[in-house]
């Protein structure tokens, strides 16, 4: 059971709240986190997409940004800035270990002595080349200022389908729900982001969202 709500205004004080309450005589545990959501900025498959260049674009194999992607990333880096300043505490950025993705996650938060994660649960809808990812052990050596523990070797799959990113999703909100952390940053795509939070997302657009779990609280044995 979730509960997603927007946040507007800066919080020093980043508590998951952890209780207990009562709905319909239901005892259930409530966590709540604070998350920012990211889409990566423009790729060159965007680009060409744009360009209504649709065959060249779905074929460019786990696209980089481009310059336009990277100045987007660079706008984006000072709205963190400020809400760094303002008194969020970001304890960790999961982003999907697509290259954009990458790249994006690490222009807009490295440096502010922030744990990186990758995680292929919030990759992006992988139904053309251009969402096909490169393999743990080649990011690994390019990227080694993130976490590849919980990638496998090959962590994408070619037959996605509607089914398997619902799938995908859910797992993804019962893992998030697990993690420690009060407040996360988390990098992702246009297609797994509208099917996580029925939201769309332009590129390298940033959500404040609070999200609050209830499961319910499991009877003790005697």
């Amino acid at each position: 059971m979730d509960r997603a709500t927007r946040s507007g205004k800066n919080t020093a004080n980043n508590t998951t709240a952890s209780s207990y309450c009562k709905i319909n005589g239901q005892t259930y545990k409530r966590i709540e986190k604070q998350l920012l959501f990211v889409r990566h900025a423009e790729g060159y498959h965007n680009s060409l997409f744009d360009e209504r260049k649709v065959h060249e674009a779905i074929n460019i194999r786990d696209p980089e940004l481009t310059p336009l992607g990277n100045n987007q990333v660079a706008d984006l880096r000072k709205e963190v800035d400020i809400l760094i300043k303002s008194g969020v505490k970001i304890e960790k950025v999961i982003v999907s270990p697509m290259t954009r993705t990458l790249q994006t996650a690490w222009g807009t938060f490295g440096g502010h002595n922030i744990p990186f994660q990758a995680c292929h649960l919030v990759s992006e809808y992988c139904d053309a080349p251009c969402n096909y990812g490169t393999r743990r052990s080649q990011l690994e050596p390019q990227w080694q200022q993130v976490d590849f523990s919980i990638v496998p070797e090959v962590w994408w799959n070619e037959d996605e389908t509607d089914v398997t990113i619902t799938l995908r999703a859910k797992r993804f909100r019962e893992w998030l729900f697990k993690q420690p952390e009060k407040c996360l940053a988390i990098v992702s795509h246009a297609g797994f982001l509208h099917e996580l939070l029925q939201e769309q997302f332009r590129n390298c657009e940033l959500k404040r969202i609070n999200w609050i779990h209830r499961s319910r609280r499991q009877a003790r044995g005697h």
